[in-house]
């Protein structure tokens, strides 16, 4: 199926809008006159998605989206990912401490972590070329001694998202 979503159906908003890569949208225009403020650019330079679980028959993969550049409307039939099989991904719960899911870090696991408040006594440390950590469901980063809740040392594609910090 091709679809060609496009804007055609925007009616307004509130406050300045912008939009990338997107096809339809409204030209650009600088408004003080009663109009709301729009910014359109043609395609958006640079799009990741953040990292998301799927099913393969009864087991889970992490899906790790691929940057995309120059980007215009919809990936079709979604297929910009890699796959990651589980027995590569420590689940972690909001009982874990921050020496659990480091040394699962530092082993080049990915880590998963499920819906709680995380009370971190150091920071959890991602040193390993394209790591995931993903958080589901609002989970809470806290540190608890003035440290950061997450450092990314020099390496390339580690992707971090889903917290609240």
């Amino acid at each position: 199926m091709n679809r060609n979503v496009d804007m055609a159906g925007y009616d307004g908003g509130v406050w300045n809008m912008v939009f990338a890569g997107c096809t339809g949208a409204p030209a650009s225009h600088c408004s003080n006159q009663g109009g709301l403020p729009i910014t359109n650019e043609p395609t958006a330079p640079v799009v990741v998605e953040k990292p998301f679980i799927a099913m393969d028959g009864s087991n889970f993969k992490l899906m790790v989206p691929k940057p995309e550049f120059n980007k215009v409307g919809h990936t079709p039939g979604y297929n910009n990912h890699d796959e990651i099989d589980f027995s590569e991904v420590y689940v972690a719960s909001d009982k874990d401490t921050a020496a659990v899911i480091n040394s699962k870090l530092d082993q080049g696991l990915h880590v998963v972590m499920q819906p709680g408040q995380y009370k971190l006594e150091d920071s959890l440390k991602l040193n390993k070329s394209g790591q995931v950590l993903l958080g589901m469901g609002l989970a809470t980063l806290i540190p608890q001694n003035g440290n950061a809740a997450v450092e990314v040392g020099n390496v390339d594609g580690v992707k971090v998202a889903g917290f609240l910090l």
